[in-house]
């Protein structure tokens, strides 16, 4: 297992500087299809962020680059008044998943990646569903106390409590992986032009 060193740790910043840009996108685009939107947003992030995430594991490709990231993520969103405890929680817990997943090896194959993607954007809407499972009352209250209504919080929460939940945790894991293998699509030949026949055997063998 490969450590992070001090220029990795500046590349991952870079890379998560893309990737919120294309978070408020993606946050943008929920906004505009509703409630479920809200629900679904993580996924909609990963399926626009899979090249991203295909490049830091070959570029980057050291165990910590995710959690990083993600750690990242949650530090400015709390600046921005939007930290939760819950969130930070499940985002962070699924970002070591994701390190233990996609960052052990150089270069780890495709589906890895992929599944990698689905449990680091599952962890950042598990902020909104395992609330909404287990402690809905005070999830409504925190967030009503923060300037939400108490309409919109009803209607956030329809798709994020009980069965829509799962079904909303699904989604959110289906699009990240389908993200990825996007991402490799439109990368695969400009990667492959930057190996070598050795690293293109490797890597071919690996998926």
């Amino acid at each position: 297992m490969r450590k992070l060193k001090i220029k990795d740790v500046v590349m991952a910043a870079l890379f998560t500087a893309l990737y919120l840009i294309f978070y408020m996108v993606a946050s943008g685009c929920a906004m505009i299809i509703g409630p479920i939107g809200h629900a679904i947003s993580p996924g909609i992030c990963g399926f626009l962020t899979g090249a991203i995430f295909i490049f830091m594991t070959r570029k980057i490709g050291r165990f910590g680059q995710f959690t990083i990231m993600q750690a990242i993520c949650m530090l400015l969103f709390s600046i921005m008044g939007a930290g939760y405890l819950p969130w930070l929680i499940t985002s962070m817990v699924a970002a070591i998943l994701t390190d233990l997943i996609a960052s052990r090896s150089e270069k780890p194959a495709v589906w890895k990646v992929a599944l990698a993607s689905g449990v680091f954007h599952v962890g950042q809407a598990w902020g909104a569903i395992v609330p909404s499972w287990f402690f809905l009352e005070s999830y409504k209250a925190s967030w009503t106390n923060r300037g939400q209504t108490a309409e919109s919080m009803d209607a956030m929460i329809k798709w994020t409590s009980g069965a829509m939940g799962v079904l909303s945790t699904v989604i959110v894991f289906a699009l990240s992986f389908a993200g990825v293998y996007l991402g490799w699509l439109i990368l695969r030949k400009h990667l492959e032009k930057k190996a070598t026949p050795v690293e293109e055997s490797t890597e071919e063998s690996a998926e």
